[in-house]
Order: structure tokens, then C-alpha cells, then sequence
């Protein structure tokens, strides 16, 4: 970075709500995610409705391939803003207006557009943040098919130098295209800190701006400085604004210095309490991140990565291929890889499976429920893991179990395909672990009944926490329920009294937690009081979650 870069403009300041954490430098691109405006005659219902079906296919495997691509850049969550937008995609609502529209003599490519405007204003009138913020993903999909209709390609916001992009509003799939390493931040006259794009940005650790002030397009080309802590792009800065930028660059190179090293050291608190600190991945790539991070094991391999975006069912050696790749990759740590069975249903919908829609799928057939229905699916994942275990230490955890016979009745089909596997002298980890995770109330009060069947248990707070208080936790006109202490305190009771059962049933079992809380260290020290043996985490978080531990008494 110069220390100083001259400019045809004065120096200006533009406001705007900051996100991320650390200054940075770039010259100003202005970018446009505008369609074409022009558009196609009508060339009859099928055509249309043709043409529509196969534009719907494209952009399918284009959200598809853009989730596969944040998942390994950015992980779970942000992977999982796809599948939201493969949701919409597929939604009645919007395919029932586009239909009718072509029925009426539009051009396919106007009445996706008329149908994604139309159901983005709905989302908009919604009182309630994080849904009126959906209006942004319904407008990206509809454009997404609108662009493949008119024969438009997926433009990709990359360029030659550190640049810093300026556009009307980024749509999630072009936030998640953005090349970081020429791309130093973005700001946007539109958006919300609540959008889809702010979350991606926070993943993919990329400075922004978002309903700054508008500037023209005159100062293409300028310097600036980002700094999102205080809402401000700062264009053509003084010399003395780079200096300062200067020293907190410095700063931030050296604060990810002592975070690697902290990588390296076990997670023990100051009175010798042994923690253990795992990740939660998604996919193999997540893993390598993991294993670089420090962690000592993989506390929550989601497994539905391989399951979703896909008109089909991943084969059993598919399978195996993607759990023994990270089974191998951990085999020189202490801790499991602990792969969580299929979960999907509520609001995971899995086209494959041809569920039927359901009128409360929060509470319907998801976890160990839809796959003890479906024992086929289930079966073949059982024996991917079971052979994946010869290569490394491999748990079993189950999903959404609230009684002892789901754990019975899976471990029937655990030794059915075990003894299949002895016939086909295949090896396999004959001792292998079987875990349950505890979502609901009904598994942490029966937690030491539970433990007679299970070898450890793993919480998932996010599920607890929405069961405990009958409240989404993504519903913000809820937030005084599960933000407040009040809220966490039910919580919080329902672990110890599950750390309590478990704990009693034997010394060898254990009990962690892999929901957001345990990434919070403003609660590291409750959790741990609580009773939990082990953290599981998201990478990112691993090093600061092991600072906050060990500077625990």
C-alpha cells in the first residue's frame, strides 16, 4: 500500500453503517448488477414455459456451485444463505405468478422479473427485520433466471490492484463471487446489516459499508480508505489518515500473529481444567482449515453437504470418500470426528427425498425421525461412516432424538450393517462411538436415562434455545426472549441438569456443545460451569474461544 495516493478530488468523507472490524485501503470501482433491459417477444406458452424450466435448471446449478464455493471460503453458515435461495427458487408462490404471467402472453424473462418484484415487496411490507431483509434474495434469484432467460452471463467483480467496490446493492451471489484477492472491501448505497450480503461479508472477513451516501461515478478511480468501526470512506485521505492506516494494518497483522500461536496450545484453564476444542465443518475443505486452526477433533461434521443442492442421493462410496478424506486428515489429534446423521426437514427441505409438506416442520419429521422413515438413505450413510472409520477415530451423533428407543433402533441398524460388513471383509472401527445431540427439553431431562445407550452427548443450542422458549430465534420481534438473560438462563439449567445425568451414568461419557453459544466467549465461562466437557466451534473462532479458556480461573 502507498503511503500516499494522489488524486484529481479533494479529500471527503462518506457515512455510512460499517461492518467488519479493520480498516482498509483501495482505489474506488464502480460496479453495476443491472440486467439488460431488453427483453424477448413472446413466443407461445410452451416455448415460454420451456424456456423457463431450463433457465430454472441453469440457475439451480449456478446457486448450487456458489454455495459449494462459500462453503469451502467462508463455512456452514454462509453456505447456507444458498440453500435459502434454492428454496426460493423452488417456491410455489413465485413459480404460480410466473406461470400465470407466461399464461397471460408475457415473455418468460418479464414475468420472472414482475413475479420476483411482486414477492420482494411482500417481503418488504413483513414487520420484522430479518424477513423484510429477504426481499434482497428474492430480487437476486428472480434476476439470476431473468439473466439466464435473456442469455446474460454471471459477471465476476475482480480486477488487477487492491479495489474497493461500489455499487447500488450487491446481491449475496455477488458478494460470494468476489475476488478478496485483489476486492480489499465493498460499500453500498442500499442494503441492511441484517442482509444475507452483510452476513456473507462478516463470513468472508470483507470490510464494508452498507447504506452509505451516494457519490457519483466521477470519483472512479480514487483513493480511499475504509473504515468500517466508524462508518466512514474516507476518499483522497491525508497523509496523515494513511499513516494511521499504516500502523492498524500493522496491528491487525500482528493480532492474527498471536492468534496462530494460540493454535498451537492446549485449551487448559488456569486451575489445569483440560477443555476440549473442536470444529464444526461442513465439507472436507472446512476440515483443512480446521486441522491448520489447532482444532484437537471435529465436534459436528454436518453431513447434509453432501445431500444438498443435488437432484439426486450421494452414493455410499461418495460418501465414505468425503468422511475418510477428513478422518485420515485428523488421524494425528486426540480428538473424534464426531459426523452428525442426516438433518434435514423443517427448514432443510431435500427435494430427493420427496417429503411431503408439512404445517408445522419445526416440529415434524427432521433428524433421526425422517431417517428412521426412511431406512434405505439411512443405511447407506451408516455403512459410508462405518467403513470411513477404519481410517481414523469416527463417531456416530444422531439428530433430534427425544427418547431411548430411537437410540435403539438405529443401533439395530448400526449392527445389521456391521455384520454385512465382517461378510464383505471390510474393516471398520468395531468400537465405534454413537452419540446423540440434545436439541430438546425432553433429552436434557432424561440425559441420564439417554446415557445408558449413547457414549457422548453433544448440545445444539440453537434448537434448545427455540424449544426451551417457544420463540425463533431468527424472528428479531422476539429478541427480548432470546437475547435477555432471562432466556439464557432456562437454558443454561437444561445443560447442567443434562451434565449432571450424564456424568453420573459413567467417567467416560461426555457431554459438549456445538450451537453458536459455544463461540460466544462472553459465555465460555457459564458453559464450562455448566458442565460441559467440550466446545465445538466454527473455525474462525477457535483461537479466541481457546484465549478466553485458558484465561479462565
Amino acid at each position: 500500500m502507498p503511503l500516499r495516493e494522489q488524486s484529481k478530488t479533494k479529500r471527503r468523507e462518506i457515512r455510512g453503517i460499517g461492518i467488519g472490524e479493520w480498516a482498509v485501503w483501495g482505489k474506488i470501482r464502480f460496479v453495476s448488477s443491472e440486467i439488460p433491459t431488453k427483453t424477448l417477444a413472446y413466443r407461445g406458452m410452451r416455448e415460454e414455459k420451456e424456456a423457463l424450466a431450463s433457465a430454472l435448471t441453469e440457475a439451480r446449478a449456478e446457486i448450487a456451485a456458489i454455495g459449494r464455493r462459500t462453503l469451502a471460503a467462508a463455512g456452514r453458515e454462509a453456505a447456507s444463505i444458498f440453500e435459502i435461495h434454492e428454496m426460493l427458487l423452488c417456491d410455489p408462490d413465485f413459480l404460480d405468478l410466473v406461470n400465470s404471467a407466461i399464461e397471460s402472453g408475457t415473455p418468460a424473462a418479464d414475468a420472472v422479473a414482475s413475479a420476483g418484484e411482486s414477492l420482494a415487496g411482500v417481503f418488504e411490507g413483513l414487520d420484522d427485520e430479518y424477513l423484510s431483509a429477504r426481499a434482497a434474495d428474492m430480487r437476486d434469484v428472480s434476476s439470476r433466471v431473468r439473466r439466464i432467460l435473456l442469455g446474460g452471463k454471471s459477471e465476476k467483480k475482480s480486477g488487477e490492484g487492491q479495489m474497493i467496490l461500489v455499487a447500488r446493492d450487491l446481491s449475496p451471489g455477488d458478494t460470494a463471487g468476489l475476488d478478496t484477492a485483489c476486492v480489499t472491501g465493498f460499500v453500498t448505497f442500499a442494503g441492511s446489516v441484517n442482509s444475507h450480503t452483510a452476513i456473507l461479508a462478516r463470513a468472508m472477513d470483507i470490510p464494508a459499508l452498507v447504506r452509505a451516501e451516494e457519490f457519483s461515478k466521477e470519483l472512479e478511480g480514487a483513493s480511499a480508505i475504509l473504515d468500517p468501526e466508524s462508518g466512514r470512506l474516507l476518499i483522497n485521505p491525508t497523509a496523515e489518515e494513511m499513516s494511521r492506516l499504516a500502523d492498524i494494518t500493522a496491528k491487525r497483522e500482528a493480532e492474527r500473529s498471536r492468534l496462530r500461536t494460540l493454535s498451537a496450545l492446549p485449551a487448559v484453564t488456569k486451575s489445569g481444567r483440560r477443555i476440549a476444542l473442536y470444529a464444526n465443518i461442513g465439507s472436507p475443505a472446512e476440515a483443512e482449515a480446521a486441522h491448520r486452526s489447532g482444532a484437537e477433533g471435529i465436534g459436528l461434521f454436518r453431513s447434509e453437504f453432501l445431500f444438498m443442492g443435488r437432484g439426486d442421493l450421494p452414493s455410499e462410496d461418495e460418501q465414505y470418500e468425503a468422511y475418510s478424506r477428513v478422518a485420515r486428515l485428523f488421524s494425528d489429534r486426540t480428538g473424534p470426528i464426531v459426523i452428525r446423521t442426516l438433518d434435514v426437514g423443517a427448514d432443510k427441505a431435500l427435494p430427493a427425498l420427496g417429503s411431503e409438506a408439512e404445517d408445522n416442520p419445526a416440529l415434524g419429521m427432521r433428524g433421526i425421525r425422517l431417517c428412521l422413515e426412511k431406512t434405505a438413505i439411512f443405511r447407506t450413510q451408516l455403512r459410508a461412516i462405518l467403513r470411513a472409520s477404519a481410517h481414523g477415530r469416527v463417531a456416530i451423533m444422531l439428530p433430534m432424538v427425544t427418547n431411548i428407543d430411537e437410540i435403539r433402533r438405529t443401533k439395530r441398524l448400526i449392527a445389521e450393517e456391521k455384520n454385512r460388513l465382517r461378510f464383505e471383509e471390510i474393516e471398520f472401527d468395531e468400537n465405534i462411538g454413537v452419540g446423540i445431540m440434545i436439541e430438546t427439553p425432553a433429552a436434557a431431562i432424561m440425559a441420564k436415562e439417554l446415557a445408558g445407550e449413547c457414549d457422548f452427548f453433544s448440545v445444539g443450542t440453537n434448537d434448545l434455545f427455540q424449544y426451551t422458549l417457544a420463540a425463533d430465534r431468527q424472528n428479531s420481534r422476539l429478541a427480548y426472549l432470546t437475547e435477555a438473560e432471562s432466556g439464557l438462563e432456562p437454558v443454561l439449567r437444561l445443560i447442567r441438569l443434562a451434565s449432571d445425568g450424564i456424568h453420573a451414568a459413567g467417567e467416560d461419557k461426555w457431554i459438549g456443545i456445538c450451537g453458536e453459544m459455544a463461540a460466544d466467549t462472553a459465555l465460555t465461562e457459564a458453559l464450562l460451569g455448566a458442565g460441559a466437557d467440550e466446545l465445538s466451534v466454527s473455525t474462525p473462532y477457535i483461537a479466541r474461544v481457546k484465549e478466553k479458556i485458558r484465561g479462565i480461573e
